[in-house]
């Protein structure tokens, strides 16, 4: 097992659980549906569902253009290259993850599924523990001082 130093996580977990989350609320919407009624499901909650889609698509390309203008790595399972601190991450220190959160309550706005409200409830906590604390501790180790300023500036979500 590899330090954390050296990488904050084994495998790409935050992608794998961010699709997990989709796909178990798909099968639990069509298998065991837990919608709002016909009434409630009115064209602005899919309205802001669809708007929180497009927020989340600008967030996740400005993120990657910010990894790509400064060279740096983006997978949740290697080692940073470097601190990121501009862009989107001059306002949540973790976008992306904020974004997968956001994806995932759109699709419920847009299909009418409590399912995905919840599932963003949990897949929140599931990044949270599972993949920021130990990204945080990656970043820290190898970035201690920035790092240090870094936290105090930015908020962890936003």
């Amino acid at each position: 097992m590899s330090s954390l130093k050296e990488s904050p996580n084994k495998y790409p977990l935050p992608p794998i659980m961010t699709i997990g989350m989709v796909l178990v609320c798909l099968l639990l919407d069509i298998y065991l549906p837990l919608g709002w009624e016909p009434e409630q499901v009115t064209m602005l909650m899919r309205g802001a569902g669809v708007l929180l889609l497009v927020v989340v698509l600008a967030l996740v390309i400005w993120a990657f253009l910010t990894f790509r203008k400064h060279n740096a790595e983006m997978s949740p399972h290697r080692a940073a290259s470097q601190l990121l601190t501009s862009g989107p991450f001059a306002h949540s220190r973790n976008p992306i993850y904020l974004s997968d959160v956001l994806l995932v309550a759109g699709f419920g706005f847009v299909l009418g599924s409590r399912w995905f409200i919840f599932g963003a409830v949990v897949l929140f906590f599931l990044l949270s523990e599972l993949a920021i604390k130990r990204e945080e501790k990656h970043l820290e180790a190898n970035f201690p001082e920035a790092w240090a300023d870094y936290k105090q500036l930015v908020r962890r979500w936003i």
